[in-house]
């Protein structure tokens, strides 16, 4: 259980298309809008579908999205945590599941999952390769795609 939860700021940024979470501060993140665009039925909405190249050893702070976002594992393993919310995901084999807050799966090539608005999550490449998601987000537009969440010390 959290003792407190709080929306900080966007995520910081290394240029306008990388995002730097690394635990090394000389790797970084690299977020890739690889397309983008505002949907006539989606008012003050930008769909983008963007790559992003997580380097080995990298975790990611806990953040939230502002809409719903849609990760595809193209390449490594991508260590998977929910803090808050739900997320629902389908494996490669086609399996399909859900992840409740507290609980931590790895998502491997394939494996894909859902990220509604405000679910409160983190990501870890723990291993030695690099991890490349493909995803597809509908967020508010002029809003950072990410915000970073401020937690207190979990209690057991």
């Amino acid at each position: 259980m959290l003792l407190a939860l709080s929306v900080a700021t966007p995520l910081p940024t290394l240029a306008d298309n990388a995002v730097a979470t690394p635990v090394n501060p000389h790797v970084a993140v690299v977020r890739e809008v690889v397309n983008e665009g505002n949907p006539d039925g989606a008012s003050g909405q930008v769909l983008q579908l963007v790559r992003y190249y997580i380097p080995p050893d990298v975790s990611l702070p806990v953040h939230i999205h502002p809409g719903m976002q849609v990760a595809y594992v193209e390449s490594g393993t991508l260590t998977y945590t929910v803090v808050e919310g739900t997320a629902t995901y389908i494996r490669a084999d086609g399996e399909t599941g859900e992840l409740n807050a507290g609980e931590t799966t790895e998502f491997a090539i394939g494996d894909s999952v859902v990220e509604p608005e405000g679910m409160i999550h983190f990501g870890e490449n723990t291993t030695d390769k690099p991890v490349i998601l493909l995803v597809a987000s509908l967020f508010e537009a002029d809003v950072p795609p990410s915000s970073l969440v401020e937690m207190a010390t979990p209690v057991p």
